[in-house]
Order: structure tokens, then C-alpha cells, then sequence
């Protein structure tokens, strides 16, 4: 992140004299953070590679990239779920604007310009303070530029816009202002991004099907929530993730009713080996109540079968795990 921007308050300013573009966190738990962009490409993102980190659910890990072209800033949606807004349009990629409102997920940045023109003379040393008219002095320069600072980013909150359709013509105009290499650049880079990422998910789904053929649920599942946090909203992945429990559920109803079927008839061996398929499926959950029930039935028939308690195998192995 320190590549690439410079996190301040909201009040304060960079120290080095300069023009400075910055985006200021309106929302959410970075509220009144300022990121100076220092880098030319600047990542938005839940991710811990993000170089503006954001604790927004609907987030993706890698958001949104705020690009420098030429002289001005461009703003671009980096195939996210829920897409970028700027103003009150929803858009792919525009231009930044001084003032414009940027919103990623369900937060909001606003894009401001700030000119640092000189730095606050410091005292050499407490002894060297200025006192009376002096201090005054020194003193009302730096509550006027304190309250001009807070003034340019939360003054115009309250407000709406004005002229809105002359900002939506500004906002879609932008496009022309983009580069045709920049736009060729990016596309490639989008793709080889969506290339390495498609091959990535293939190797995870055939993986989880693999699994689930075998009657190894959990582990299907694992494997497709392990897409899911590669891709949220894969539909791929939440449909196999959603047949696999599903098949599960309907695995573990088929092995009860025909433990019940054999306990019934007196068939307590048959009856066991039911439900040590229902114990084995849910291995890794022992805490689910259809793990406990089988257990439970299982030591209810070693008992009428005169067995040491737990001896059966299954019960063995899952206290073995």
C-alpha cells in the first residue's frame, strides 16, 4: 500500500509543496480516511493485496483500479459482482472528476484535488514558541487552513447535485478522453487476468466433482466454497455446491430409513452398517444431530446384541479421527 498511496486524515495534508489527487472514505469503518494516489495504478479491494483496503461485504477481493492516463485519473470496474458507481451512474470505467463520488460496493469515495503550496513553519524548540500577539498570529493562519480542509471535503455532503444531467454528460464524455492504447492494455491485461483465474476454478471444479461422485460430500463442498471465495457468485460453483448437500441430505434420510427397516426386522448387523455409513458421511461434523443419533442407535444395538460398548468399527474409527 505505501507504494501506491499515502494514508492521512481527512484534515491533514501531504508535507511536500505540490498538486495532489486523493480519495477521501465518506463511509464505513475507514470513514474520514484520505488516500493520496502516489502509484499510477491504484487497486480497490477487500483483498490484502488491495492497495485501498475496505471492509465491505460487497466488495470483491480486487474491486475496482483507479488508473492514471496522461494527466487525469480513470476509474475501472475489474469485473466485480456488484460493479462501480460514479455519481449516480453505474458505469465500467469514466474519468474522474474534482468532487465526483465514487462508489464501491457500499462504499463511498469522494475524488478530490488538493494544492499544497507551503509547509507550517515549526518552532525549533518549546523555549522558541511564539507567545501573545505572535502566537495569535501563527495560530489564526493555521485554524483558517484546518477549517478551509474540512470545508472542501465534508462541505457539499449534505447537498444534491446540481445541474445533474450536465454531470452525466461529463461523466460519459470521459470515455473519449481515454486512450485507445491505454484501452487495448487493459483488455489484455483483463484477459490474461480471466484466463489465469478460469484455469484456476477448472482445476477446483473437477476436483469437487471428483469428490462428489465418490460420495466424499464434504469434501465436494469444500472444494466449491473454495471457488466461491476465488469467484463470488460463480453460478457454477453455487449450483454444484447447492446439488451436493442436497444429495447429502437425501443420502443420509435413504441410510436412516433402512437402519429403521432393519432394526425393525431384527436385522441389527444390517441395521449397524446403515448407520455407520451415516457416521462415515459426516465424519468431519460429529456435532450434527444426524451423527449423534446414529451413534446412539448404534450402542443401543450392541447392547441388545450383548457387544462391548463401542465396539463396533465405525465407532472405533470416528473416536480414532
Amino acid at each position: 500500500m505505501a507504494k501506491n498511496v499515502l494514508v492521512l486524515k481527512h484534515f491533514e495534508s501531504p508535507k511536500e509543496t505540490g498538486t495532489y489527487f486523493r480519495l477521501v472514505c465518506l463511509t464505513g469503518s475507514s470513514k474520514g480516511e484520505s488516500y493520496v494516489l502516489t502509484g499510477n495504478r491504484i487497486v480497490i479491494g477487500r483483498g490484502e493485496k488491495a492497495d485501498i483496503k475496505i471492509n465491505d461485504t460487497k466488495t470483491s477481493r480486487e474491486h475496482a483500479e483507479i488508473t492514471k492516463v496522461g494527466s487525469n485519473w480513470v476509474a475501472t470496474d475489474l469485473g466485480s459482482q456488484n460493479g462501480i458507481m460514479v455519481n449516480d451512474k453505474k458505469v465500467t470505467q469514466a474519468q474522474l472528476n474534482e468532487g465526483d463520488k465514487l462508489i464501491v460496493g457500499q462504499t463511498v469515495f469522494k475524488f478530490a484535488k488538493v494544492e499544497v503550496t507551503a509547509k507550517a513553519k515549526t518552532a525549533k524548540d518549546d523555549d522558541e514558541a511564539p507567545t501573545g500577539n505572535s502566537a495569535k498570529k501563527t495560530l489564526i493562519p493555521m485554524i483558517l487552513l484546518a477549517g478551509l480542509f474540512i470545508y472542501m471535503i465534508f462541505g457539499d455532503e449534505g447537498k444534491k447535485y446540481e445541474n445533474s444531467e450536465k454531470s452525466k454528460k461529463g461523466t460519459s464524455s470521459s470515455y473519449q478522453d481515454v486512450s485507445g492504447e491505454y484501452l487495448d492494455q487493459l483488455k489484455k491485461r483483463q484477459a490474461n487476468e480471466d484466463k489465469a483465474t478460469k484455469e484456476k476454478l477448472n482445476v477446483i471444479y473437477q476436483r469437487g466433482l471428483r469428490e462428489y461422485r465418490e460420495g466424499n460430500f464434504y469434501r465436494a463442498i469444500a472444494e466449491f466454497n473454495l471457488a466461491l471465495s476465488i469467484s463470488p457468485g460463480d453460478s457454477y460453483a453455487e449450483y454444484y455446491l447447492s446439488k451436493t448437500k442436497e444429495r447429502l441430505d437425501k443420502t443420509i434420510e435413504e441410510f436412516t430409513i433402512r437402519g429403521q427397516r432393519d432394526e425393525g426386522s431384527l436385522k441389527f448387523k444390517s441395521a449397524i452398517v446403515s448407520y455407520c455409513s451415516i457416521i462415515r458421511l459426516l465424519y468431519t461434523v460429529p456435532t450434527d444431530k444426524r451423527h449423534e443419533s446414529a451413534v446412539k442407535q448404534i450402542r443401543d444395538l450392541e447392547t441388545k446384541m450383548g457387544m462391548e460398548p463401542d465396539e463396533t468399527n465405525c465407532l472405533k474409527k470416528s473416536r480414532t479421527n
